[in-house]
């Protein structure tokens, strides 16, 4: 590391400044994070959602994966467990990563995987709406919407 060519002080040309923050606390990290991480997925084969921004897309053949990205929560799935193995490893030489295994909980939203499908579940997202609002002790009624 050495001083910026433009400043620097001849004095103590062998010194260099120190961060009080590093580029996780700035404001424009997550951007740069984002940038940093669509720009590798992009180009091992991913595509960006038109829908979502934060959801990339990998097709091969007849396997599809679904990788979703929250700040720097990354949520992944697909119907080929091997290829899946594999993407992580590929990811994990280029990030550092801990796989925390199946979710369970993902933004607030429960995620139970069943041997059929994958059910998303926000009850305990609404529980912790009604506790905050103070109408957790208040008496359910059936939405008025036909079924």
């Amino acid at each position: 590391m050495a001083q910026p060519t433009d400043i620097i002080d001849s004095p103590l040309s062998t010194h260099v400044c120190r961060l009080h923050n590093s580029l996780y606390g700035l404001k424009q990290a997550s951007r740069a994070w984002y940038t940093y991480l669509s720009d590798f997925l992009l180009t091992i084969g991913f595509r960006a959602s038109k829908v979502d921004t934060f959801l990339f897309i990998l097709t091969i053949n007849h396997d599809v994966f679904y990788l979703l990205v929250y700040v720097d929560d990354i949520l992944f799935t697909g119907n080929n467990s091997a290829l899946i193995q594999r993407l992580i490893t590929l990811l994990s030489s280029k990030f550092k990563l801990r796989d925390l295994g199946n979710a369970h909980y993902f933004l607030g939203v429960e995620v139970t995987l069943t041997s059929m499908r994958l059910m998303l579940i926000q009850h305990k997202y609404v529980l912790d709406i009604l506790c905050c609002a103070g109408m957790s002790s208040y008496n359910p009624v059936d939405t008025p919407a036909s079924v």
